[in-house]
């Protein structure tokens, strides 16, 4: 079987192989033609797109959080309190981010982040995946579990608490998909995944032709003994009569 699905899969790929090659020399001013046909047909197809509708009104809207609504306010504007500053730092360099916020000791960090508008990626929200892990101060804390420590320090010189500065993972750029429908590399593992599941299908059914032989063989001994036993009771109550 192994030997029979790789010549089928060498098979397949020369000719795929075959049908993706370039076009000779000769052809080479036929296949300008059609390319600048194709141009030509697209640019005259994207013109005729229908444009949006004037007060189109989409269905879903992104809700804004407190801190797109408050702007630039400060924290006393916003009505946050909390005697503990905190900022929550994203990224690093020209491209890092700042969020100053202010919360109480003791309160969740997780929630303390959502006041702000600071997002961060959380996982099991349990603190065992290490997911939304941040750097504060030196130390790692995971703000799905931990809180604004309750033993900070007070500066005797200002009479307030030091800055947490957090540093929150930053987020993967989004993939933009390029709305190609097929590639050659998925045709490719197409035929490999047809070849594949045509192996299994193959093994499993070797399987199961075996476990159905072996379930055929058990009910006829089965069969068999219950005769034999009907005929036993047959004899003995013969013999009584």
């Amino acid at each position: 079987m192994t030997h029979r699905s790789l010549i089928l899969a060498a098979v397949l790929l020369a000719i795929n192989c075959n049908a993706f090659t370039t076009p000779p020399t000769s052809q080479s001013s036929k296949s300008y033609i059609s390319t600048s046909l194709c141009m030509s047909t697209t640019t005259e197809n994207e013109k005729k797109k229908p444009k949006k509708k004037e007060g189109y009104v989409p269905k879903w809207k992104k809700k804004a959080t407190l801190a797109e609504e408050s702007g630039s306010l400060s924290i006393e504007e916003k009505g946050l309190k909390g005697a503990v500053p905190i900022t929550f730092q994203q990224g690093k360099g020209e491209k890092a981010t700042f969020i100053e916020t202010a919360a109480m000791p003791g309160q969740p960090l997780k929630l303390v982040a959502s006041q702000a508008g600071q997002f961060i990626k959380y996982g099991c929200g349990k603190g065992e995946c290490g997911t939304c892990e941040s750097l504060c101060n030196g130390k790692y804390l995971r703000p799905c579990i931990d809180s604004v420590p309750t033993d900070l320090e007070i500066d005797p010189e200002t009479g307030e608490y030091e800055t947490m500065v957090i540093q929150v993972k930053g987020t993967r750029a989004k993939v933009i998909s390029s709305g190609k429908f097929y590639s050659v590399k998925s045709i490719f593992i197409g035929f490999w995944n047809n070849l594949l599941g045509m192996g299994g299908l193959v093994r499993d059914r070797r399987a199961a032709k075996k476990n159905w032989q072996d379930r055929m063989s058990k009910e006829d001994e089965i069969l068999r003994l219950t005769e034999e036993k009907r005929k036993r009771r047959a004899e003995e109550a013969g013999k009584k009569n």
